[in-house]
């Protein structure tokens, strides 16, 4: 520099080009970095990494950008789910900081697991990238399955068929098929009305067969005998008209003939019951029974009837009228399944488990109840149906060693699946469509595809797990266990399902308000001796566990 200033005046206007141009290579020679900065123009993350607990389903970082637009990027198939802005900036503002939540799944594993994400400018096209790093679960809320604790086989999960009981709700070949295929909700069990009068029986048969296709099992209950065997020629029982006692053989030739038909129709009939409702006095068909003629009727055609006889159906588990039957040396010999209804049944005080039944192996079958409630507001939304009626009754009748459960019509606005809206009633009572499946559709459907064909085995509930937030109910096979459970508490909860036995594998479903029997998660533990899950709010998920 000394020699230029010495150099002739008329070379300064080459020495400044010089100069010029040394300046251009010196910036051009610094850091792509340093270019945005100096230039005000940049997108970055304010640290090169964040940590994540086990459990945590977001993570908090924060974003520095200048004048520019910008965009977040993760991995498809890792454990970065997406981002809270996923994108922002402006081409205008200098120099601003933005909080950003990295959405995660939990890690279920043992394992400290690490992703990469990335910020895009998308003025400059520049990248800058950060890692995620998510501790194992070091801790999880275990929930113990014990095989070798056997109860209840479990006979399957059903409603009533019954093309005349309204118009507005008739049953349709499409409807079986939702109700009753592999496809749809995977029930078993039909309940079909035995008419008294026999020119009504082929109502029916249409849907039953449908209903057999897909395997599903069908008994017929009467709600009352030909009028002209009954004490008065009528229908109804409001005056409690009964079935004379030497009409008794022609009612059983009655409902033979009911079994017969069908078959003639090729559909076999499994069961058929004495009476609905024999302890309830209505105005439409009906018969009353006392404890005594039932017995006396069981004892003396019972095996008559051409299949399996259901007794009981009352309205509230009445054992006053089962108890005399089990207990009769002839007449526990002449039937084969208790059924009762659970209109007013309170589980907290009352005991469901039926001992006196199991010691003489005989099924006890939830065969009718319905929630319909509006009082508060409708009881078939999500929120009741999970945490208060219907999926608590299917678990309480499950923990009672109950072999089935069978639910009022199929097809209702309270009901498994929708029916056409009625004009006189509110809007707001039908949640779907006609025909559509109900999110208690999908309650029942998890128990019917869970449980079904297996028997229920111990599963507890660890320390820290409330059964007023959990229950939980597991079911064996032949190589596998399954497992139900209904999270009624407004809180997200990684599970440990702990099993005594080698996992080969699990799959797991879930249905919330949102999602209906949607695939989860679901991750081994490193001895393969546990599974583990996130039960989320106010749902019922259930596992398969493949055994080795």
């Amino acid at each position: 520099m000394q020699k230029l200033l010495h150099t002739n005046p008329c070379h300064f206007p080459q020495m400044i080009l010089a100069i010029i141009c040394w300046a251009f290579i010196l910036t051009g020679c610094k850091k792509s970095s340093d270019v945005g900065i100096n230039n005000e123009i940049y997108a970055e993350f304010e640290k090169s990494s964040a940590i994540a607990e086990a459990n945590d389903v977001s993570v908090s970082i924060k974003v520095k950008w200048s004048k520019s637009k910008w965009t977040l990027i993760h991995k498809q198939d890792g454990f970065v789910t997406g981002f809270t802005p996923e994108q922002g900036g402006d081409e205008q503002n200098e120099r601003v900081v933005s909080d950003v939540r990295v959405l995660l799944k939990p890690n279920l594993s043992d394992n400290t697991r690490e992703e990469e994400i990335i910020i895009k400018s998308l003025t400059t096209g520049q990248e800058h990238r950060m890692t995620i790093t998510q501790k194992p679960l070091s801790g999880s809320d275990r929930i113990a399955i014990d095989p070798s604790m056997r109860y209840q086989k479990v006979t399957g999960f059903g409603g009533m068929i019954n093309c005349t009981w309204t118009g507005s709700t008739k049953l349709t070949v499409e409807d079986i098929d939702k109700l009753y295929g592999s496809e749809g909700l995977g029930l078993n069990i039909g309940r079909l009305m035995i008419y008294p009068n026999s020119s009504s029986w082929s109502y029916e048969v249409e849907v039953a067969k449908r209903a057999q296709e897909h395997g599903a099992i069908l008994f017929g209950t009467p709600w009352t005998p030909p009028p002209a065997l009954k004490s008065v020629n009528t229908n109804s029982n409001e005056n409690g008209e009964y079935l004379l006692p030497e009409n008794y053989a022609a009612f059983a030739n009655h409902l033979k003939s009911y079994v017969d038909y069908y078959k003639s129709q090729g559909v076999d009939i499994y069961a058929v019951s004495v009476q609905n409702e024999p302890d309830w006095k209505v105005s439409y068909d009906g018969c009353s029974y006392t404890p005594q003629q039932m017995l006396d009727f069981v004892k003396g055609h019972g095996r008559s009837v051409g299949a399996k006889l259901i007794v009981g159906e009352t309205v509230q588990f009445n054992k006053a009228y089962t108890d005399p039957i089990l207990s009769d040396p002839v007449a526990v010999n002449q039937f084969d399944i208790v059924g009762t209804h659970l209109y007013g049944f309170n589980f907290s005080t009352t005991s469901a488990d039926y001992p006196l039944a199991r010691q003489h192996n005989k099924e006890v079958w939830m065969t009718e109840h319905l929630f319909n409630e509006t009082t508060n507001g409708i009881d078939w939304a999500w929120e009741p149906s999970l945490k208060s009626n219907l999926a608590v009754e299917i678990h309480n009748c499950m923990k009672a060693n109950m072999n089935a459960y069978i639910y009022w019509y199929l097809k209702r606005y309270y009901s498994l699946i929708g029916e056409n809206r009625d004009p006189n009633n509110p809007a707001q009572w039908y949640t779907v469509a006609n025909g559509e499946i109900t999110k208690r559709g999908y309650i029942v459907s998890h128990y019917a595809k869970y449980a079904t064909g297996r028997t229920r085995i111990e599963a507890t509930l660890g320390n820290n797990l409330s059964s007023d937030d959990f229950l939980v109910t597991a079911y064996a096979g032949n190589k596998d266990i399954t497992i139900v459970l209904i999270n009624r508490s407004n809180s997200s909860r990684i599970l440990e399902l702990g099993i005594p036995s080698d996992i080969d594998s699990a799959s797991s479903v879930i249905t919330t308000n949102s999602v209906s029997m949607q695939p989860i998660d679901c991750v081994l533990s490193n001895d393969r001796r546990a599974v583990r899950i996130t039960a989320e709010p106010l749902s019922i998920l259930s596992v398969k566990v493949i055994l080795k």
